[in-house]
C-alpha cells in the first residue's frame, strides 16, 4: 500500500530524508538504511511534459539531464524547492518542475546516471546506470 502524506507532512519527511542523507554522504554505511526511504520519497526533476506518449498511451516527460567537466552526463533530481535553487539564474528564474516518486523517475532513466541534489555540499549524491537499474529491481 503506498503512503500518502499531505503537503506539510511531505516537508517534514523531506527535511528528514535530507538529514539522513546528509548523514549518509559523511558515513556511507548509512545508506542501506536511508536509500528504501528516498526510493519512497516524492522528489523534484526539472520536466516538461511531451507530446509524444509511450507503448501504454502514457504521455512522455522531457528530464533535464546535466554534464559535468568531465563529461559525464546525468539526471538531477531535488529533495526540496530549496535544493533545486541552485539551477535558478536571472536569465531563467522560474523552472518548469514536476514532483514525483524517486523510483518512478529511476524506472523512467534506467540505463542513466541521476545526480542527488547538485550543487549541495552536504546532501548530494551520483548514482551510477548500473545503480539506478539495480535500485529499480530491488523496488519492483
Amino acid at each position: 500500500m503506498a503512503n500518502q502524506f499531505t503537503p506539510d507532512e511531505l516537508k517534514a519527511f523531506n527535511r528528514a530524508l535530507e538529514e539522513r542523507i546528509t548523514a549518509a554522504v559523511k558515513d556511507q554505511s548509512k545508506w542501506k538504511d536511508v536509500l528504501p526511504d528516498l526510493m519512497g520519497a516524492e522528489v523534484f526533476v526539472v520536466a516538461q511534459a511531451s507530446d509524444k506518449v509511450d507503448a501504454n498511451g502514457n504521455r512522455m516527460i522531457n528530464l533535464l539531464s546535466m554534464t559535468n567537466k568531465e563529461g559525464q552526463q546525468a539526471i538531477p533530481f531535488f529533495t526540496s524547492p530549496q535544493k533545486m535553487s541552485v539551477l535558478a539564474s536571472p536569465n531563467r528564474p522560474k523552472i518548469n518542475c514536476m514532483k514525483m516518486r524517486t523510483i518512478n523517475l529511476f524506472h523512467q532513466i534506467k540505463g542513466k546516471s541521476a545526480l542527488l541534489n547538485p550543487g549541495s555540499a552536504d546532501c548530494a549524491r551520483m548514482f551510477s546506470p548500473f545503480e539506478v537499474n539495480l535500485l529499480v529491481m530491488e523496488n519492483q
